[in-house]
């Protein structure tokens, strides 16, 4: 690892790109924290009609998880 940064090959994370990796990961976050709770009331009391909506609610949550997952990838890879 030393050899990798006194050779000056590393060339770190930018700026911008710690931005959208932290503020994606923290909205994906807060998302899970919110559908974890809504998964908890809508199977202890939840209709079919809140199932279903549920369902649509957890594909959105589960895309925007993947937009810190692969910007996150794509720093590890380019930096």
């Amino acid at each position: 690892m030393s050899r990798i940064v006194a050779s000056g090959t590393d060339k770190g994370i930018t700026p911008t790109d710690l931005l959208i990796h932290q503020s994606t990961g923290m909205l994906a976050i807060i998302l899970m924290l919110i559908h974890a709770v809504w998964a908890t009331i809508v199977l202890n009391r939840g209709s079919e009609k809140a199932k279903a909506i549920f369902h649509k609610f957890s594909l959105v949550v589960w895309f925007i998880w993947l937009i810190p997952y692969f910007v996150g990838m794509y720093i590890g890879m380019t930096s």
